[in-house]
């Protein structure tokens, strides 16, 4: 099992993700679950039951120093034709509470990726057209009112790759 540290969504969010989702006919081979929503703050792999007890004891206290705050999403991008995400406006607090979070990991010895950190909501994945992809040919952002949500704590999730949705909750840690 894989292990990660993410912000989950609220779940208006996730079904207006889901709708705007819906109305892309693009061949894509793997559309993520609308309960699988999330953004990532650390990528942990594999964790033995050692370092998941170093995390339910370390994280609380990391955590807790950040004042829960609002997110809002910004559009839809892409990592080439291999992912393509819904992206967030830029948040300092959000920055602040991830580098606390990874810092976290890196002391407990977690091998994190060193890539500078995008926040981002993964949509879908692989692209599978005859044609390249383009952004250019689909809505890139939801219509009406801006997307904003609260972001009141992170979560440790395990990924159990046979089930749908994938992602399940294991221990929440809140912001104060």
């Amino acid at each position: 099992m894989h292990y990660f540290l993410a912000i989950p969504l609220p779940s208006e969010v996730k079904k207006r993700l889901h709708h705007f989702m819906s109305q892309w006919k693009a061949p894509f081979r793997l559309f993520v679950h609308e309960e699988d929503y999330h953004i990532t703050l650390a990528f942990l792999g594999r964790a033995t039951e050692e370092e998941r007890k170093q995390i339910t004891e370390r994280m609380p206290k990391t955590v807790r120093k950040h004042k829960a705050f609002s997110l809002q999403l910004s559009e839809v991008y892409s990592f080439g034709s291999r992912i393509l995400w819904y992206g967030v406006k830029e948040e300092p607090r959000l920055f602040s509470l991830r580098q606390d979070v990874y810092d976290v990991c890196e002391k407990i010895g977690f091998s994190l990726d060193a890539r500078p950190f995008t926040p981002h909501i993964t949509l879908a994945k692989k692209w599978n057209g005859s044609f390249p992809f383009s952004l250019e040919t689909y809505p890139r952002k939801m219509e009406g009112e801006d997307v904003r949500f609260f972001v009141h704590d992170v979560v440790l999730y395990g990924t159990h790759v046979n089930e749908t949705p994938k992602y399940k909750p294991l221990m929440r840690f809140p912001l104060s």
